[in-house]
């Protein structure tokens, strides 16, 4: 919370709902909690996401931990949830339990349809657009180049409700393995192929490249038509660590040779040759 009014929209905060402890800060909203509930608190000029956001949880079946959207004196929105007893993905957390309450979830997300089709244009243009920004990178274009003839395995695929930012800081799983999908601003329709790729390479990642394929592969089969869906992930996945690059590049440059170095290789093998389910 910075910026005009922040210390009125902190007393605010503490005057109406008691004492609470900073969990962390993101892009465009910071978060705290209490015993039992979280408070997401977006700035004014993203109150209205706190709205939305409680909508896409909604539509997620995912209302029941919604206890209310509120608006501060100062324009902050404020998102209020139950909280859920959990921590964010880790390898010593994500076990079969977790594997299978995640899979049912996003099985059941991705069962929800969208109005429209997949725009073919702006994806082609997000992969010009890596290559270009990516040209002195050796290898990078060359992904673009493999990647392009993929694109037709995305013709005439319908949208369906997804996250699209399953990285492991969204993914609680609590101990018991029940897990828990946070930070729903953004939710839109999108080819589930892309919501499972940036699960792979947000969050399985972590386990190792080859456990991450193999924890996708049972989630992938509960699907219908799962191998046209594990084709699309050969398209999806390496696009992904490109848009990783691009990230790192315009936002973040002082981690991009890291990111090279850990992702690019991932990138190149999977865009010679994607495994099979």
């Amino acid at each position: 919370m910075r910026g005009p009014g922040v210390a009125t929209a902190w007393s605010e905060l503490v005057a109406r709902f008691g004492p609470l402890k900073p969990l962390g800060q993101g892009v465009e909203a910071r978060v705290f909690a209490d015993n039992g509930r979280v408070f997401k608190v977006y700035k004014p000029k993203e109150r209205e996401l706190a709205f939305k956001e409680a909508k896409n949880l909604a539509r997620a079946g995912l209302g029941a931990w919604v206890l209310g959207v509120e608006e501060l004196e100062a324009g902050h929105g404020v998102l209020i949830l139950r909280r859920f007893p959990g921590e964010p993905f880790t390898p010593e957390r994500f076990d079969d339990r977790a594997l299978a309450s995640l899979g049912a979830f996003l099985l059941r997300l991705h069962r929800l349809p969208e109005a429209g089709a997949l725009e073919l244009g702006a994806v082609r243009e997000r992969l010009l657009r890596f290559k270009d920004a990516l040209a002195e990178i050796p290898g990078a274009p060359e992904v673009a180049d493999r990647l392009a003839p993929r694109l037709a395995l995305l013709k005439g695929v319908r949208p369906a409700f997804c996250h699209t930012d399953l990285w492991a800081g969204n993914v609680l799983i609590a101990a018991d393995g029940q897990t828990f999908i946070v930070d729903w601003a953004r939710a839109k329709g999108e080819d589930p192929a892309r919501d499972l790729a940036i699960l792979k390479t947000g969050s399985l990642d972590l386990l190792g490249p080859e456990a991450a394929l193999d924890a996708l592969r049972p989630i992938v089969r509960r699907y219908p038509e799962p191998q046209a869906l594990w084709a699309r992930l050969g398209f999806w996945i390496p696009l992904t660590y490109l848009h990783d690059l691009y990230w790192f590049l315009t936002k973040a440059p002082e981690g991009l040779e890291e990111a090279v170095r850990t992702k690019l290789p991932l990138a190149e093998a999977l865009s010679w040759a994607f495994p099979p389910l």
